[in-house]
């Protein structure tokens, strides 16, 4: 690799890192500069402006890459536990937990609407290719009603976990999130058996 190229793939991980912190601490997209991005990267702002257009072109590589970590983790889990639905489900929230304070910075901010919908898209074709495994249903009309339920349901407790609107600790969210589609998942195969 080029020193020219890994110099600037370490200057686009100090701006993505920055941003990341800022975000946390001012919560929106709106109050973020660029000046303070660059001071808080130790950049110049025309060095930014190297790598970026603007904040959107951050933030949105940021909620790639964000994405793109939370999809190896779920894959992973999945090829360490095919077969056992606890321990998928298990080893993705053990992901989350284990980078708790990066999701909390990207879903804390009312800015990341869309971060949400492409989490919840990853998640969903997870649970599409291992339908088989939560005993969802053959109907394929009824499974991508059964997929986006528990989409929307875990994605958004988890989203109010990392706002701080749900009071319980991560391990008892999990938990109860487990039991929850365990429930629904075992009701789903008697009705179809």
């Amino acid at each position: 690799m080029k020193k020219e190229y890994r110099n600037a793939a370490r200057t686009r991980r100090m701006i993505r890192s920055a941003f990341a912190e800022l975000l946390g601490e001012k919560k929106t997209l709106e109050e973020l500069t660029v000046a303070e991005l660059a001071e808080r990267a130790d950049i110049a702002k025309s060095t930014f402006y190297n790598h970026y257009t603007d904040l959107y072109a951050v933030a949105e590589e940021y909620e790639n890459e964000l994405l793109a970590r939370l999809s190896d983790g779920i894959e992973k889990a999945s090829m360490d536990s095919t077969a056992d639905f606890d321990a998928y489900i298990r080893s993705m929230l053990m992901f989350l937990q284990a980078h708790e304070e990066t999701y909390r910075h990207a879903i804390a901010s009312p800015d990341t609407k869309f971060f949400i919908e492409k989490l919840k898209s990853v998640i969903a074709r997870q649970l599409l290719e291992k339908g088989d495994a939560f005993h969802l249903s053959a109907d394929q009309s009824e499974r991508h009603v059964q997929i986006r339920f528990l989409t929307n349901a875990c994605v958004d407790t988890i989203c109010d976990y990392y706002r701080g609107t749900l009071n319980a600790p991560f391990d008892t969210v999990g938990e109860t999130l487990i039991k929850l589609i365990k429930r629904l998942s075992l009701a789903g195969a008697r009705t179809d058996g």
